[in-house]
Parts: structure tokens; C-alpha cells; sequence
């Protein structure tokens, strides 16, 4: 028994999972203000998150604010190759299937046999950020040769939105990117595509795709490229020559017959009648098999490449296999009125889906919510009462926890509670009470709690997605992070 998750699973789960956005609670969560090695009170080890339920309650118990991601944040994607001159460029192929071996030679190397068109280098992104699929190479004494210029500046070829360059190498249009989602979303190593669903204005920026989108249609399964893989000879009366082909099926000299229709071609013919090229100037449609005939030589074969009955480019993110999300979003100064902290830093990124309000069983669905518990200790107290980062403990119930920040305007201490400060604590499965004395270590703070607010989101609620360790980041009130987070599906 064998059996094969395809590429359009991939696809489909995360457009279904960004589509879900709409209706389902995703945020973003920031975490662990303490250093990764508590000992040694350094950052110098980062440790790779563990797929374990203690890696999950670790993530929560370090959990100090998180902020809600909407469905505008986040968008399909591929990995970002951009066009560059003497790079040999794959083609897009109906069946990469782990046999064929690549000719890519750019910086990014692809796997040798890949399995998948979403592994192929066929797919560059141009400088104006127009996103094009490689149909063809040229190729000179069975070697392929790079290409030299870059899609933009190639010329039609027939009304299929098939390009061909200076150098020989034929590409399709596929998609393209507006400046607010290449702002947004583009990154070093991944850049956003995304279907049109809905026809733009003329002046929008997807209005070239969604034409392109509109015109793929018309050839679905559509035959694209032949490739001549033996020239032979005798054929055209044994001379040079180009003859256009336009009725596929009862041509007297170049047929090609399968259960499509509509295919038109150019045959160029060179020295002895060998067959150079075939050139499609109208890719036709519902081709999933065919069969060249050439009629008055010898020794000439072919290599037909098969494009989706869907039609190629009609569905950009699902036509070069886009299983890349990008998520983007910003955090500035004390978001959300203060919930996201101003005086601390952070080592953890996390994704949590439909986490509840704290101490109910409702998914959330606030804009921020904060993960730290408020002491107010009263007015009147320096910084240096409650330093961030320190211990404090409770003089009656033995409860500790550590502060994220101190307010000494309000007398709002704000902290949350890990294994790392309770482990063999007596108190640690205690809360705090109102009316003790808070103490701190380090630190002078000695003051009696006011009263205690609890987080705005219920602990261990919902399920963590994604969880990202890192370098500490220090906020500042000043400060914008703009954080990308790119999720493999």
C-alpha cells in the first residue's frame, strides 16, 4: 500500500486556514521577559522549542501580552527568487516526480530530484515585482544555457500571456504585486501571491493579474511547450524553413492529435529538414494526452509538457504550489492602552488560536489582551521599589511571581507566575491577597497590596500553533516592531 499528500492539500489547508481568520480568533503572543539561561543570567543559548505539552505550558506561563491578528495580516506565499542574469532556470513540467534532475545554478539551490513544482526554481520574481513561470529554455548542443534578460522585457507570443526573451527563454505571467502588499508582507527569503478573486479596478494594482487570470481560462489544459528532444532529418523537403501550424489535428506535415483542441504552433525546420523548434502561439485547451506525427523524415522526437485542466495561472497561488503564510504584524509603543510593555523585553513569538477571557470558557476577541496580572501597591514609591524582572512575594500566602513593570504613577505592578521563581515554592499554588506585604528581591519594595486585577486572558486556553525562541527584544515607547512570521504548510 502507498499513498501521497499532494501539493494542492497543502495549498487548500492554507488558504482554508487564512480564509478562517474571518470567523476565528488568532493572535499574536510575546513572551518570556527573562533571560533563556536563568543561572548564568545570559542570552547567549538560544533553545529550540520542543513539540511537548511542557514546551506548551512553559510558553504559557511566560506569556505577557497578546495582540489579535485579523485576516488583512496574513497571505499566501512562495519562496522569493528574484530574476537574475546567467542563472539557468528549470521549467514549469507536468511531471517532476523526483526523476528528473534540475539545471538550476543560481545562489538558492533546489533540491537535485524534487518532487514538487513548489521545490523547482520555474517560478522569479522581477525587479518591478511581476511574478513569472518558466516555460521553456534555450538549449544549444543538448546544453541549456542561462538566461540573460529578464522577463519583462520579453515580447508575446500569441495571446496566451506567454513572453519570449532575447536569450530564447519563453515565460508566462502569473501574478503580480501590489506596493502595499510588498511593504507588508515581502521578506528576504518569502514574498506573497495570492488569486484574485474579483475583478479590480483598471487603475487597481492586481488589475494586470486578474486580465491574465481571466485570459488563462480560455486554455485550460492547455499545451504550452513542446520540446524537440531529436531534431532528425528529411522533414519539409529536406530544407530550411518556418511553416505556421494552424489547424493541429490535419496538418499534412505536423500533427498533433489528443483529446484537446485548438492547439497552433510554429515549426522551424533547419539544415537538412532537421526539426529545430515548436514554437505554441495558441496553447489550445483540454489536453491531458497527445501524439506527434511528423511526416517526411526520420528520427525526430518530442517532448510535450501538460498544463492543469484548471488552466495555468488562472489560480496563481495554487498553480506554483504556494504553501508558505506570511503573517504580518507591528507592535508600536504601549499598544493596546499599555497591555504591551514599554519597560521590558521579550524572547518568545507565539501564535495562539481561540484563546478564552480569563476565567470563562469564551473565545476572545479583543484587540489586545494581557497576560499579567496587576498589583496596585499604591502611589508615592520610586522605581526602585519593584525593579522589572524581579521577585516579589507575598508576606501572607508566600505567592511569587515576577514583574514585567512597575507604574509608579498608578502603583500598578504588573506580573506573571512561572515554575522558574515557584519551583519548591510552599506557596506557589496560592494567589496573593489583598491587605499583604509585597516583597521584592531584588529590590526595596515593601508596600501593602491594594488590590489585584486579574489578566485579561484565561492561561492555557486555546491551542499555541507556533511558538518562535529568540533574542531578547527591549521595548520602548518610541519603538515599532514590525514582526513577520512565516508558517511551512
Amino acid at each position: 500500500m502507498s499513498a501521497i499528500i499532494r501539493d494542492i492539500f497543502r495549498v487548500n489547508t492554507l488558504s482554508s486556514f487564512i480564509n478562517s481568520l474571518a470567523t476565528q480568533s488568532l493572535y499574536l503572543g510575546i513572551a518570556r521577559p527573562e533571560y533563556w539561561d536563568t543561572v548564568s543570567s545570559n542570552d547567549v543559548t538560544i533553545p529550540i522549542p520542543d513539540n511537548t505539552v511542557a514546551s506548551v505550558n512553559l510558553d504559557w506561563e511566560d506569556m505577557l501580552a497578546l495582540k489579535k491578528i485579523t485576516i488583512s495580516d496574513a497571505i499566501a506565499a512562495i519562496y522569493k527568487e528574484m530574476w537574475q542574469a546567467n542563472v539557468k532556470y528549470d521549467t514549469y513540467r507536468h511531471d517532476w516526480n523526483g526523476s528528473r534532475p534540475i539545471v538550476y545554478n543560481g545562489p538558492n539551490i533546489a533540491p537535485t530530484l524534487p518532487t514538487s513544482i513548489g521545490d523547482v526554481k520555474c517560478v522569479v520574481i522581477t525587479d518591478t515585482f511581476g511574478i513569472y513561470i518558466c516555460l521553456k529554455q534555450p538549449i544549444v548542443n543538448g546544453i541549456v544555457q542561462p538566461s540573460i534578460y529578464s522577463p519583462k522585457t520579453g515580447t508575446p507570443v500569441g495571446s496566451a500571456g506567454v513572453v519570449k526573451t532575447a536569450d530564447g527563454y519563453y515565460w508566462k505571467f502569473i501574478a503580480v504585486t501590489s506596493p502595499a502588499d510588498l511593504v507588508k508582507f515581502s521578506s528576504t527569503y518569502y514574498h506573497p501571491i495570492e488569486t484574485v478573486l474579483t475583478a479590480p479596478a483598471p487603475s487597481d494594482p492586481y488589475y494586470p493579474q486578474w486580465t491574465s487570470q481571466v485570459t488563462s481560462a480560455l486554455f485550460k489544459g492547455g499545451i504550452y511547450t513542446i520540446n524537440v528532444t531529436s531534431a532528425g532529418t528529411g522533414y519539409h523537403g529536406n530544407v530550411a524553413g518556418v511553416v505556421t501550424v494552424t489547424d493541429s489535428i490535419n496538418d499534412g506535415n505536423f500533427k498533433v492529435i489528443g483529446n484537446g483542441i485548438g492547439l497552433q504552433y510554429t515549426v522551424t525546420y533547419g539544415a537538412s529538414g532537421s526539426i529545430m523548434d515548436v514554437e505554441i502561439t495558441n496553447p489550445g485547451h483540454g489536453y491531458t494526452y497527445a501524439t506527434i506525427t511528423a511526416v517526411g523524415g526520420t528520427g525526430a522526437s518530442f517532448d510535450i509538457v501538460y498544463t492543469p485542466l484548471t488552466g495555468l495561472g488562472v489560480s496563481p497561488d495554487r498553480d506554483i504550489v504556494a504553501r508558505y503564510m506570511i503573517i504580518d504584524t507591528s507592535l508600536t509603543g504601549a499598544e493596546g492602552n499599555g497591555v504591551f510593555t514599554v519597560s521590558n523585553d521579550f524572547r518568545k513569538l507565539m501564535l495562539i488560536i481561540n484563546p478564552y477571557n480569563f476565567g470563562t470558557s469564551t473565545i476572545a476577541t479583543s484587540a489586545f489582551l494581557d497576560a499579567s496580572y496587576t498589583i496596585n501597591v499604591g502611589v508615592g514609591l520610586s522605581a526602585a521599589a519593584y525593579p522589572y524582572d524581579s521577585i516579589v512575594t507575598g508576606s501572607s500566602s508566600g505567592a511569587k511571581g515576577r514583574i514585567v513593570d512597575f507604574n509608579t504613577v498608578t502603583g500598578n505592578i504588573r506580573i506573571i507566575r512561572t515554575s522558574y521563581e515557584n519551583i519548591g515554592n510552599i506557596g506557589s499554588s496560592n494567589s496573593f491577597i489583598v491587605g499583604e506585604t509585597l516583597n521584592t528581591n531584588p529590590g526595596t519594595g515593601t508596600a501593602s497590596i491594594v488590590s489585584i486585577t486579574s489578566p485579561g486572558v484565561e492561561k492555557y486556553s486555546g491551542d499555541i500553533l507556533y511558538s518562535e525562541y529568540r533574542s531578547p527584544i527591549f521595548r520602548s515607547v518610541s519603538q515599532t516592531e514590525d514582526l513577520k512570521i512565516i508558517v511551512k504548510f
